[in-house]
């Protein structure tokens, strides 16, 4: 199974060097686009680079990593920034839903870390619709769904399903003794192709909800949902939504990811909200010293929209910062513990930052 694009962008923060490096930021405002300019600009720094690179063959694995980063780049809404990292090995592209400084740095290393550690304020879900006939996979950051390939055995089953159906549906009304036989084998091969279908979905949502880590959103015919659930409907992470048809438009299965956050944000906030009254007074170092140390529950921290703090209160003045912001420090280790970040309007909070232990 294919780990999610952030699974495979983050992990790529622990190659600390490469023959040659390419990070970029492209960001897209509401009146910007991905003009062929703003391409050629990047593609002219590389040849730069690649011109005094004296190994051929990483110069041209570079060239198309490039070429294939490039391909994945679309005319993204809302306004965000694309973020590419190519090495001669590598070649990923990330939406990010918040707009960044544009830039292109080229070397010996990625530079992605500070927009990694900016990206853990943001939902990340794997979304699935299914039925008997199709079945559509995406990664959901923040609000944005991008579609993903299925893999090979996923397409297998699910065309053997097909072809299972339609030997059910065209059974003659043949009473006689070999048209009973003929349709009891067709339908038992379809129930066996069905059942091969819906456990590797089962294994799919299995690996994105415990080897990603991630929430799974799966949405399609009710009854297929329940099959390829059971067995993982204790996972908390896990969140069916029935009745969507098989056809329903992206914007439609978009249109229900942001629904099922903003309840979920609501639920979230109506659980905890009314502990804050309750709660010491906390400074921002106590709250890291805090995360710092083994947890008896999921943290769950609540902060102030727009509020920020140099990351150097936290840690000191090191000179290799993930992010110059110490609230994306703060984020990011609620996020490693499993907690829950919840962020409101200025004035609704009794300090900018808070952390509760429930």
């Amino acid at each position: 199974m294919d780990s999610l694009r952030l699974t495979r962008v983050r992990r790529l923060t622990q190659i600390e060097s490469a023959p040659l490096a390419l990070t970029a930021f492209l960001p897209l405002e509401e009146e910007s686009s991905l003009s062929q300019t703003r391409l050629e600009k990047l593609r002219e720094k590389a040849e730069k680079a690649l011109a005094k690179h004296p190994d051929r063959k990483e110069a041209e694995n570079f060239r198309t990593n490039l070429d294939f980063a490039l391909g994945q780049l679309t005319d993204a809404s809302p306004p965000g920034t694309w973020l590419i990292a190519v090495t001669p090995t590598v070649a990923e592209a990330l939406f990010l839903p918040f707009l960044w400084k544009e830039d292109i740095n080229l070397g010996k290393s990625l530079r992605i870390q500070p927009a990694l550690y900016a990206l853990y304020r943001t939902s990340i879900a794997f979304v699935a619709l299914v039925s008997e006939h199709t079945t559509r996979w995406f990664e959901a950051i923040g609000e944005r769904l991008f579609p993903l390939s299925l893999p090979s055995h996923i397409k297998e089953t699910l065309a053997q399903l097909q072809k299972a159906r339609n030997q059910v549906q065209s059974i003659s009304t043949d009473s006689s003794q070999y048209g009973d036989l003929f349709a009891q084998m067709a339908r038992s091969a379809y129930h066996m192709a069905l059942v091969k279908y819906t456990e590797n979905l089962r294994s799919a949502v299995t690996f994105y909800l415990r080897q990603e880590n991630v929430p799974v959103i799966l949405m399609g015919d009710e009854r297929l949902l329940e099959e390829i659930s059971n067995g993982i409907e204790g996972e908390r992470a896990l969140t069916l939504i029935g009745g969507i048809p098989e056809t329903a438009s992206l914007e439609v299965i978009q249109g229900q990811v942001q629904q099922h956050l903003a309840h979920q944000r609501q639920v979230q906030e109506q659980m905890y909200y009314p502990f804050l009254a309750y709660s010491d007074k906390q400074t921002p170092q106590e709250i890291w010293n805090l995360l710092q140390d083994s947890l008896p529950a999921s943290p769950v921290l609540f902060v102030e929209e727009g509020y920020k703090l140099p990351a150097s209160e936290l840690v000191g003045k090191k000179r290799s910062l993930p992010s110059e912001d110490g609230v994306d420090l703060i984020v990011a280790e609620v996020r490693e513990k499993g907690g829950t970040i919840l962020f409101l309007p200025p004035g609704r909070l009794p300090q900018p930052i808070m952390l509760l232990l429930p």
